[in-house]
Parts: C-alpha cells; structure tokens; sequence
C-alpha cells in the first residue's frame, strides 16, 4: 500500500514538474521574441479612397516559432460607425501585405514572397487576449509562409487622422500558442476623422474670418 502511495506521488510530482518546465520554456520563447514597427499615412488624391488616408506599417519579427497573424491594436473609439477601416481585398484586390517567408534570415535579401489578408475586427482578437478594435493581418495559404524571422509591409485605408509618435505595445504577433507585443513609431490613428467636406469648408471659413478680424 505505502509503496502504491509513493509511486502515484511520483507520478504526480513528475507531472508537476513537467508542466512547470513547459510554462517556464514557453515564457522563455516569449520573453525573446521581437515584433516592432513603423508606420506612414499618406491622404490620397485620387483612386477609391480618395481624401482617406492609406495608412502602411513596416515590421520585423524574431520569434521562437514561425508567424500565424499580425495584430495593430487601435483605440476603441475607432469602433464608431463612422470611423472607416477597409482594405484593397475588400475591393477584390490580391492582398492587404506581404512578408518574407520561411526560410528567410537576417542576412538574406528581402523578397516578399507570403500574401496577407487584411480584417478590421471590432472584437478585438481573443487568440491574443486583446478586447479593443484590431486590424489584423492573416497570411494566405500559399507555398510559402511567414518565418521565425521576417519583414513585412501591410496596409489599409481609414478616414481616419493620423498621429505621430511612439506607441507601446500596440502591435502583437501571434506564433504558434505564443504572442509577443511590440512598439510602433510613427503614424497610428488617432480615431478622430476627417471632417465631411461642407464641415470642413465651413472651418475654413471661420479661420479666415477669425485672421481678417484679428488684422483689424
């Protein structure tokens, strides 16, 4: 009996142990892997989405497994019905990114070889445990797939204005059971949106009724 005792209480420690090892390595992966990126707007003239901005991101990863998907947490008020987020296969477009791909290194060329489809998820993304708006970018079944190690551009349009800065945390990679949050710079949306062309008109207006009565 004591020696049935002793073996289940081995059992039960080994399987303690174990499950202790998994989660310290799995905390470890996390802890060094990378995600970081950078960010354009640029307001566009003509095409579909002219007077929007088509806003870019540039991002790197270094990740103890391959990429599964992109997440750019946004701010909730960008969840207002008239604050637009659409992407070009929204439109029938081939893609919304493109990435290197599985055996891509540090010291290799950048040739992007991996297609992204992009989604404005009001949700959020509860595979990261993220409950505010995302857009989120999710790699095509193609020949090829996001890497360990990799680069990538993706984009989408918003009549949403821009703001410049230094942003933690708001851009999440997911890999494998993992995920990994990172800092962006440079444009990100501010969530207030462009005004409609009569309001906009009519500000101007008032700014140079308010420099000629100032002038006075």
């Amino acid at each position: 009996m004591a020696r049935s005792r002793d073996k289940r209480l081995r059992t039960i420690c080994k399987g303690a142990l174990l499950t202790l090892v998994g989660v310290l390595l799995g905390a470890l992966a996390a802890e060094a892997s990378t995600i970081s990126g950078t960010g354009t707007a640029e307001l566009l003239d003509e095409g579909p989405y002219a007077g929007w901005y088509q806003y870019t991101y540039d991002a790197t990863w270094d990740l103890s497994k391959g990429l599964s998907h992109l997440d750019l947490i946004l701010k909730p008020g960008c969840v207002a019905e008239d604050h637009l987020f659409h992407f070009d296969t929204d439109m029938g477009g081939p893609h919304d990114g493109l990435s290197t791909g599985e055996g891509w290194g540090t010291n290799d060329p950048v040739v992007f070889t991996v297609p992204y489809q992009g989604f404005f998820e009001v949700g959020g993304d509860p595979s990261v445990s993220v409950s505010a708006p995302v857009a989120k970018w999710e790699p095509d079944e193609t020949d090829d797939e996001p890497g360990k190690q990799g680069v990538g551009t993706f984009w989408f349009y918003s009549n949403v204005i821009p703001e410049y800065s230094d942003f933690g945390d708001v851009m999440v990679a997911k890999y494998g059971p993992h995920k990994k949050s990172g800092n962006l710079s440079g444009a990100y949306p501010s969530c207030e949106i462009i005004p409609e062309p009569f309001t906009a008109g009519f500000l101007g207006a008032g700014l140079v009724l308010v420099f000629v009565m100032k002038r006075r």
